[in-house]
């Protein structure tokens, strides 16, 4: 996978996990990007608390994905092959990679702003469970453009989308 998308994949996943949040949009109960969170992480990981964070509501974000798409031959943001995965959490573990995320998640218009830059548009928008396509196109980063197109209309439009990739054509 291009290094490029690896990195905007990881900043994707960063900029919904906390916007999903209770504190923001309220689609999980997690607040691992709120101050109370960061007050609990950082004592603990106080070299890695916005990994934690990034992994603690990624985690939370990718229970309410499973609960509403499912599980077996499917992929979302928070839940990709495992080679993926892999190379996001190497790419979130760099020092240098934190500080990008705290910006890109210091408020909630500036996480919007993010998925503004990086969306295309999208012809009918979906609420809840919407196929992307089939995940050979994990890797293409137009399909990422569309996946971001679904949040943030749901963001704007105060529905929940959840973005899916299967295994096989269907």
């Amino acid at each position: 996978m291009d290094v490029t998308l690896l990195v905007s994949l990881a900043k994707l996943r960063a900029v919904i996990a906390y916007l999903g949040e209770h504190e923001q949009f309220g689609w999980w109960q997690s607040s691992f990007f709120s101050l109370g969170g960061r007050a609990f992480l950082s004592p603990v990981f106080a070299k890695t608390y916005v990994m934690a964070q990034c992994v603690g509501a990624a985690q939370a974000a990718a229970l309410a994905h499973d609960e509403r798409i499912g599980v077996g031959d499917v992929y979302h943001l928070f839940r990709l092959p495992e080679d993926i995965e892999q190379r996001l959490h190497t790419t979130l573990a760099d020092a240098r990679f934190g500080g990008e995320i705290t910006a890109l998640v210091g408020s909630r218009e500036s996480a919007l702003t993010v998925l503004r830059t990086q969306a295309r548009v999208i012809r009918t928008p979906g609420i809840g469970p919407v196929r992307i396509g089939i995940a050979e196109e994990l890797r293409s980063p137009s399909s990422w453009k569309v996946v971001t197109a679904h949040y943030l209309d749901a963001f704007d439009h105060g529905a929940q989308s959840y973005p899916y990739f299967t295994g096989q054509r269907g």
